[in-house]
């Protein structure tokens, strides 16, 4: 049978063997054409064989370099089977094993299909990352629990996604992929929502007594939200749960019955095991009042005893002790009110007393403090408001009139000596005066006149000082004057040109008559 070619297939190589076998084998000519190379001094043998080995090599390096560009072109440009001509028939393919039927169909890709599928298996890879965190996340908070219907379906998205994946169809795979982490992110946005949807559903199990339903709300809130106070007070109330709703019931039974310190024990202890349970707080306060009105009653009864007995302290502690037990209790306000205004009558009587006493001594600022403390427990008490004002009166009256008894020489300025008139004026006015007091008015009085009179000096110089007296004037030069002055206290100035000044301070009191010289001595 004659051997077919495949177009573009490369001739077939000589072996090393046959190489080795050309090369040893002698060349036999035929016998007539040796005899005309020897005659025509041809090439001799060794010329003509080496001459066809170069032949042989520059065929082989020809094929050589022409099958490479070949194969070259061919890895560029390549030509399917079907694109040959129908006269030339491909070579027979070898023996292959046999390939699954669902996998015949499949095509080896290209080198383009390749780049294009590794591409989609990336993007595939990555959302495929991104829905698992985001899946572990909204798992982490609870969200196959809380989810419901939404969640049922991000999984079977995920499901399909990961079908898709598995059949190497990564573009649809990563289609679903971003579709469930949408539902995911979806679900997480809502979990605010489901925190408060939870806590709410945990406190209506703990209302209905249910412990392990409580609990498991309670838990599932905190996996949204692990520093959520309510959920974990919630929580740790779901532990007692049962208890208190046992406690309550026996509580109740005993209460029905009238046996009241045992119904007063069992809520007491349902309040303990849950401070927040408020069926145990109310129970609780209704037993604890029922008891609490006996000895409400015989409280208020002593109290009213030692009010009328003047006894304000007991009396204010039996009723604050009535108060305790009915906090709100208008009869124990009232109660406590009239302790009250009994004890600022007494206090405003005592203090009246106090005052009047420091006004018959003459201690007017005790006086004082007395009526101050009266007003601060009533404004309106007259005779407080009243021996305020003459308390006011005395210190500011006794007060000015020390000022010029201990400081005298201020009497020698009209100004002051003025106002010490006025003064006396106002204190003569004023009664009743005690008998200090009197004694402090008239010994101003004396003091007053006594400014008054007025006292004979004798200034005497040389005719050619001139001299001043401060608050008189100037007096001139002279050789002796003499001037009538108030008693107090002087400045005489004398002056002339080409002398020193000369200054003397001089002090006139009642019976001294007074002779000064001023004299200007000492040239400058």
């Amino acid at each position: 049978m004659p051997r077919q070619t495949f177009p573009f297939s490369k001739s077939p190589q000589p072996s090393e063997q046959d190489r080795a076998s050309q090369v040893q084998e002698p060349i036999i000519a035929p016998e007539g054409v040796f005899r005309i190379e020897r005659a025509g001094q041809g090439p001799g043998p060794r010329t003509s064989y080496a001459f066809k080995v170069i032949i042989l090599l520059f065929i082989f390096t020809v094929l050589l370099v022409g099958g490479g560009f070949l194969m070259h072109y061919l890895s560029k440009h390549p030509i399917r089977v079907a694109d040959a001509p129908e006269k030339i028939l491909p070579p027979q393919p070898e023996p292959t094993p046999e390939v699954p039927a669902e996998k015949q169909d499949e095509k080896p890709p290209g080198p383009v299909d390749a780049r294009e599928m590794e591409m989609a298996k990336r993007g595939a890879d990555q959302s495929m990352a991104n829905f698992v965190g985001a899946r572990e996340d909204l798992d982490a908070m609870g969200g196959a629990q809380w989810g419901g219907e939404t969640y049922a379906r991000m999984e079977e998205t995920s499901r399909q996604a990961d079908g898709l994946y598995l059949k190497k169809e990564y573009a649809s795979a990563s289609k679903k992929y971003n579709q469930a982490l949408a539902m995911v992110r979806a679900l997480a946005g809502q979990s605010e929502n489901a925190l408060g949807r939870l806590l709410g559903e945990g406190n209506q199990a703990l209302a209905e007594g249910k412990g392990k339903r409580a609990k498991d709300k309670f838990g599932l809130a905190l996996m949204i939200d692990p520093a959520s106070q309510a959920a974990k007070k919630g929580l740790a109330r779901a532990d007692t749960a049962e208890a208190v709703t046992r406690l309550l019931s026996s509580g109740k039974r005993h209460e029905s019955r009238n046996n009241l310190p045992f119904a007063f024990t069992d809520y007491q202890q349902a309040g303990k095991l849950d401070p927040e349970s408020v069926q145990a707080q109310r129970a609780f306060q209704r037993v604890k009042d029922l008891i609490a009105e006996d000895e409400f009653r015989k409280l208020m009864s002593t109290g009213l005893t030692a009010l009328h007995r003047e006894d304000f302290d007991g009396a204010r502690a039996s009723f604050l002790k009535a108060q305790g037990l009915r906090p709100g209790s208008q009869e124990v306000r009232d109660a406590l009110s009239q302790v009250d205004q009994a004890v600022r009558l007494a206090r405003m009587k005592n203090l009246q007393k106090e005052a009047l006493d420091a006004e018959q001594s003459e201690d007017w600022d005790r006086a004082l403090t007395a009526y101050m403390a009266v007003l601060e427990v009533d404004p309106r008490v007259r005779f407080a408001v009243q021996g305020k004002e003459r308390s006011l009166a005395m210190i500011r009256l006794s007060k000015r009139v020390a000022f010029y008894l201990n400081k005298p020489e201020v009497l020698e300025s009209d100004q002051y000596l003025e106002k010490a008139g006025q003064l006396l004026s106002e204190a003569d006015g004023l009664e009743p005066k005690g008998p200090r007091f009197r004694a402090q008015v008239e010994k101003l009085n004396q003091l007053v006149q006594t400014a008054q009179i007025p006292l004979k000096i004798t200034l005497e110089s040389d005719n050619l000082t001139q001299v001043a007296v401060y608050r008189v004037g100037r007096l001139g030069a002279f050789l002796k004057k003499d001037l009538t002055l108030r008693p107090g206290s002087y400045t005489i100035v004398g002056t002339r040109n080409g002398y020193k000044d000369v200054r003397q301070r001089v002090v006139l009191k009642p019976g001294e008559p007074l002779r000064v010289t001023i004299i200007c001595l000492e040239k400058i």
